[in-house]
């Protein structure tokens, strides 16, 4: 790997964004008492945020890094994907959409507790998890692990790799509330199963 050194200027942007994080998720914090208020902004927002949000999930740094890098390797057909996402997206918000707001539901799981029962709202979610550690984190730990070893000269990337999962672990665990469960949430039946 390439010697990469870092300017004072370089660590004072670094140390004033994750200065600007830190504030903004500790007023957000204050603010967070349930996983309506953490998942859907307390479902107070208008169409506007709600579809720049969704536009913002959909079209992340990943995607920007990883599509482009994909591009360049094997042409511009990986466009395909997600161009593909677009006749779902548009069939969720016409048809799906209206049944998850008459239900006050927010996420797919809940939806599939609705439908079905709770066996399959496990399943699902046991699934998309454990796809998402495979899949998704197991790239950005490496990748971020190799960030970090830039920052701390020495630090192996697994070493680097295993300490940013039990922070993220920790933080993730730290934020979970037993005490909100679907049941207190209120909110009709979808339909009957």
């Amino acid at each position: 790997m390439q010697n990469i050194s870092l300017e004072p200027l370089d660590l004072y942007v670094i140390a004033i964004y994750f200065l600007l994080v830190f504030i903004i998720g500790f007023y957000v914090a204050r603010r967070t008492h349930s996983a309506d208020d953490l998942f859907l902004a307390g479902r107070r927002l208008t169409w506007i945020p709600i579809g720049l949000s969704l536009f913002a999930s959909n079209i992340s740094s990943t995607t920007l890094i990883g599509l482009a890098g994909a591009a360049y390797t094997w042409g511009i057909a990986v466009a395909n994907d997600e161009w593909m996402a677009v006749p779902i997206l548009v069939i969720f918000a016409i048809f799906l959409v209206p049944l998850y707001l008459n239900a006050r539901i927010g996420t797919v799981p809940e939806f599939l507790e609705y439908r079905f029962d709770r066996r399959v709202r496990l399943y699902f979610s046991r699934l998309t998890i454990f796809a998402n550690i495979v899949v998704d984190t197991a790239g950005t730990l490496f990748a971020v692990a190799i960030v970090l070893g830039i920052f701390i000269p020495g630090l192996d990337i697994m070493t680097a790799a295993f300490l940013l999962a039990a922070v993220a672990g920790i933080y993730t665990a730290a934020g979970a509330d037993p005490a909100d469960r679907l049941s207190h949430r209120g909110g009709t039946r979808l339909c009957p199963a």
